[in-house]
């Protein structure tokens, strides 16, 4: 990769890591995408039977069910419905 182009790189990484998580958009495509395989209850589940118990493990489960779904997710869909999921549901940041 040349200097400029490397340069170009980063700032676009850096930039999309700036973008702030938009729980109203996760929403949408969380109501769109995710709701015809399973239903809203499920992230309803006692803590003991959840396989999710931090932000980080939700963001893991966010990307691996979409995963399974063959749907083409990009990482801004899979990083707005974690912040849907966290903020309606699970409540890992206050």
């Amino acid at each position: 990769m040349r200097p400029s182009s490397f340069v170009v790189f980063a700032l676009a990484v850096a930039a999309a890591g700036a973008q702030a998580q938009d729980a109203r958009r996760g929403r949408q495509v969380y109501e769109t995408q995710c709701l015809s395989c399973h239903y809203e209850r499920v992230h309803e589940r006692a803590p003991e039977r959840s396989s999710v118990h931090s932000l980080e493990e939700l963001r893991k489960e966010v990307a691996l069910r979409a995963g399974l779904t063959g749907r083409p997710f990009t990482q801004e869909d899979l990083d707005d419905i974690t912040a849907y999921l966290d903020q309606s549901h699970y409540r890992f940041t206050k």
